[in-house]
């Protein structure tokens, strides 16, 4: 069966650490002079993510090698393995209100019992994890990154695996650098590490 992309990672896939950047496309000129700062925010925004996994046996490392292996020409999907439900306590199932492309302001329906968001909170959106960043309402929230898409009215918002399709909010993303590294050690447990990067395009 030939590989397609984007790839699921293996269940034997583990974080002991991870470590994400939020980037922002932002330049900025300081007067020599005043010193006062003129800053130009673009429209680029997305996700830097360093990924350490625990020592693993061959049994469990294989697979990852391999899923990483694969990974080098293609996409696959990525998400916050430490905090795959909300801190919130939102709840229902949720659709998109009003969302409009680089926008960071989005509207959505469907929480019941006057439920919410809280700050840094995950949702996906079609391929795109967004994270939290202030509640409005219980209705309107603003997040990061910009939103990818002028998302139709009606579209799902995943946001946590106690409701269908029962799992976390997730992205996707590439290898940011086209190869992969490994350690065996003289107790025969493999070292695995790995840096990701958003695949804006989606």
């Amino acid at each position: 069966m030939a590989i397609s992309y984007p790839l699921t990672p293996p269940a034997a896939l583990e974080a002991s650490r991870l470590s994400l950047t939020g980037l922002s496309a932002v330049s900025r000129n300081m007067s020599p002079f005043t010193m006062q700062v003129q800053q130009y925010n673009w429209s680029g925004q997305g996700w830097l993510g360093t990924v350490d996994c625990p020592p693993m046996t061959r049994t469990a490392a294989e697979q990852v090698v391999s899923f990483l292996l694969m990974a080098q020409r293609g996409t696959f999907y990525f998400q916050d393995f430490a905090n795959p439900t909300p801190r919130g306590t939102v709840t229902g199932t949720l659709t998109v209100s009003s969302a409009t492309a680089n926008g960071t302001t989005l509207t959505f329906s469907g929480a019941t019992g006057g439920t919410t968001f809280a700050a840094g909170d995950w949702i996906e959106i079609g391929t795109s994890l967004y994270k939290i960043v202030q509640v409005n309402s219980s209705s309107s929230v603003d997040v990061f990154p910009v939103l990818r898409s002028s998302y139709a009215g009606g579209t799902s918002i995943i946001y946590s695996p106690a409701v269908s399709p029962f799992r976390a909010a997730r992205g996707v993303f590439r290898l940011a650098e086209p190869s992969t590294q490994w350690s065996i050690d003289t107790a025969k447990f493999y070292g695995v590490s790995f840096n990701v990067l958003e695949d804006v395009a989606q």
